[in-house]
Order: C-alpha cells, then sequence, then structure tokens
C-alpha cells in the first residue's frame, strides 16, 4: 500500500469505503458515512450535517486514491453544494471522480451522490 495513503485525514473516521470501481481516469467509491465521527458531534450535535470542507476532503482523497499521488487543491473552480447530507438521510453515498492529467497536475471533477439525489460537484485543480 502506498504510504501516505495510511494518512488520509477521514478515511475510517469520517467515511469507509464500501466498494471501488476504478480505471486510469475514473473512479466511483461507495462510501459508508460513520455517524459517530467526532465531526458530527460538533456539526451539529442534535443534528448532524456534513461540512463542506469534508466533502472537499473526501474527494481529494478519493483522487488520490484514484491517481496513486499525494496531492493538494490548488484552486477550485466550481464547488455547487445542491443538497444536505447527513448520516441520517444518506447513510451511504456515490463519489464520482474524474481526472484529467495536465502541466499543473490534475483537473479533476467530481460528484457526491446518492441515487437521484446530488449533494456536491466540484471541478478543481490538484498538484502532486
Amino acid at each position: 500500500m502506498i504510504k501516505y495513503l495510511d494518512k488520509m485525514l477521514l478515511e475510517n473516521k469520517y467515511y469507509q469505503i464500501k466498494e471501488m470501481k476504478m480505471n486510469q481516469q475514473e473512479g466511483i467509491f461507495r462510501l459508508r458515512l460513520l455517524p459517530d465521527c467526532d465531526i458530527y458531534r460538533g456539526h451539529f450535535p442534535d443534528n448532524p450535517v456534513c461540512p463542506g470542507v469534508c466533502h472537499i476532503e473526501t474527494i481529494k482523497e478519493c483522487a488520490m486514491r484514484l491517481t496513486g499521488k499525494k496531492l493538494s487543491i490548488v484552486s477550485i473552480k466550481q464547488c455547487r453544494f445542491l443538497a444536505m447530507a447527513a448520516p441520517s438521510i444518506c447513510p451511504e453515498v456515490n463519489v464520482t471522480v474524474g481526472v484529467c492529467p495536465v502541466e499543473e497536475g490534475f483537473r479533476v471533477t467530481a460528484r457526491i451522490s446518492e441515487e437521484a439525489k446530488v449533494y456536491v460537484e466540484f471541478k478543481g485543480l490538484m498538484r502532486v
């Protein structure tokens, strides 16, 4: 296993990967949100919701798994939060990530969704 994958911030704390389907430029990750995570106790204890920053970090971690490289976000061209996600509403989500190598790193597009509902759409640039 690649060394940096052991240092993921959210994997196995905020979410667990149930299933992965990947090829060179696209990955679909089925994630289970972990409602006992400390993040939910602070965001909001009586009605926990997924923080936007955690959605973005989850997308980055899935892109890292897809590329096999440690990535940092250089810029975000678009990040739309279309619906509120919470472990009680959607205990499992799909994260679809597409990567395209460019001179500066990888152009990344991603979506967090379940069935017909889209929670987040992301477009940005990540660098090794």
